[in-house]
């Protein structure tokens, strides 16, 4: 009997300990967050890549002198606690004395100067900061930029993600493999790439800004938006960013979801290479943008959300105008061009990434250029063969977003149309034209804002005119997430430390 009377404290006491271990194991979990996207990144190396899906790893592993506010687009403090503009060709900037690597190492301007000095060395990167001709470390937190001639951008070029400070000590212990196992001042930590699959953070204990929340942050490569959105309605995926349309009911309807979008940067667009015999004709690359009706893809794809491109800078980046235009839909005039011009039955290639919608999007344009009596194939590459084949001009035409973080038209335009940025460095469509070269140049030199603006509004529609690429939709930035969740914001590049479960 006494062990019968026993046994229900037994059990309850079982039931507690039970439901104990439970919460702890659901503590462990919400540890760690998972955010997926199409790839987990191409390379840990800031000054190596322009892609928005490694940058979004690097914006968390390194820090720059000063950053974005997304919401805002005002520039803040970082690893800079201020800077001054003594005269147009100066920037002097006063560092933070309470920064570390995550190593250990002291953080100085030497670290800022030998940044900046190898980013100019790169191909890459190098247009950005190329105009400066003279780096001064005035004392070890304090330095100075200075260039030949006005540069009205510099300061937004040095929160680019291009930017993010590396550890000049450690680099010359390590040289390029620094990058196997990076070191940098941000507030998560490199921890484990599987290669294909994910890369995995962990917080930095000494960031300067406060230990993050969220212990563990995964990166998880997943090309599929179906499979993104189940893992999110299963919890195995926490965030999925840049939400499609097609997804963008599913995630409302779910009482545990939640979604956060806004107003992008980024313009997906057509590009044609205009070294190919067929696209280095004005009228030819005309017949091509007449002929492909983006309302069927904004409509049936995106499912009205989008807003319908005019230029190639988006509406939130200086040197957008509203009354630029693009050529519009008119598939008879197409036609007859590409008849008169004796190119009916020509065969073209259209590749892009592994992407669902830029897939979909490419049978749509396959499907209106057949219209217009062209034979267009689809050529489908994973994200960093499509990277390679635009950039070498392995590609009739491709279809590719750029969204420049910098929120400034020089970003927005001179990589990807000046003619010293043919290829990797950014100008896909291997264009070059002299006037254009210069209108850009002299976007640069301006300090004046207004007159900056009127350059850059002049180029965009020298652009649309000569129909070097077509801008098909401008970005909406967005998130699906779990609500158990919280802080989430919607962001091209996640502030993943300030999210809290």
């Amino acid at each position: 009997m006494k062990k019968i009377k026993w046994l229900p404290i037994f059990l309850l006491s079982f039931f507690f300990i039970a439901c104990g271990n439970k919460e702890k194991v659901e503590e462990v979990k919400k540890d760690t967050l998972v955010y997926a996207q199409i790839s987990e990144g191409k390379t840990l190396d800031p000054q190596d890549t322009t892609e928005q899906y490694s940058q979004r790893i690097v914006t968390l592993i390194y820090s720059r002198l000063a950053e974005i506010n997304e919401e805002t687009g005002e520039i803040e403090p970082r690893l800079a606690e201020s800077w001054e503009r003594p005269n147009a060709n100066e920037i002097i900037f006063k560092l933070r004395k309470d920064v570390k690597f995550n190593n250990g190492y002291d953080f100085t301007a030497e670290d800022v100067k030998f940044t900046i000095e190898r980013a100019q060395s790169l191909p890459k990167v190098a247009h950005l900061y190329k105009p400066i001709t003279e780096i001064t470390i005035i004392d070890p937190y304090t330095i100075s930029f200075k260039t030949e001639e006005p540069f009205a951008p510099l300061l937004n070029h040095l929160t680019h993600k291009t930017s993010s400070i590396l550890s000049k000590k450690y680099f010359e212990e390590n040289k390029e493999k620094y990058f196997e196992n990076p070191v940098g001042t941000g507030p998560y930590i490199f921890k484990e790439w599987k290669i294909g699959d994910r890369i995995t953070l962990e917080s930095n204990p000494t960031y300067f800004g406060g230990e993050a929340s969220i212990k563990n942050v995964v990166f998880r490569s997943i090309p599929e938006e179906g499979n993104k959105v189940i893992g999110l309605q299963t919890g195995e995926i926490d965030i999925v960013g840049d939400v499609e349309a097609i997804s963008r009911q599913t995630i409302l309807e779910d009482k545990n979801l939640g979604l956060v979008e806004t107003s992008g940067i980024s313009t997906i667009y057509l590009g044609m290479n205009t070294e190919r015999k067929f696209f280095a004709d004005k009228e030819l690359r005309k017949a091509i943008i007449m002929a492909i009706n983006r309302d069927d893809i904004i409509n049936s794809l995106l499912m009205g959300v989008a807003k319908k491109a005019n230029s190639f800078l988006a509406p939130n980046v200086f040197g957008y105008s509203e009354n630029s235009k693009v050529y519009e839909f008119n598939p008879e005039e197409a036609k007859k061009i590409i008849e008169e011009k004796g190119m009916a039955g020509t065969k073209l290639k259209i590749a892009v990434s592994n992407s669902q919608l830029r897939s979909q999007m490419a049978e749509i344009v396959q499907a209106q250029l057949k219209e217009i009596g062209l034979d267009v194939t689809i050529e489908i590459l994973e994200w960093g063969a499509f990277l390679s084949a635009t950039s070498k001009g392995d590609v009739d035409m491709f279809i590719l977003g750029w969204g420049p973080s910098t929120y400034d038209g020089d970003y927005g335009l001179y990589p990807n149309f000046h003619s010293s940025q043919k290829g990797g460095e950014g100008n896909r469509s291997q264009y070059a034209n002299k006037y254009l070269d210069n209108l850009l140049e002299e976007g640069r030199k301006e300090i004046d804002t207004e007159k900056r603006r009127e350059i850059y509004i002049k180029a965009t529609d020298f652009i649309n005119e000569e129909a070097i690429v077509l801008p098909i939709y401008y970005t909406n930035v967005s998130a699906g997430y779990n609500k158990a969740l919280k802080n989430v914001k919607a962001e091209a590049y996640p502030m993943i430390n300030n999210y809290t479960y």
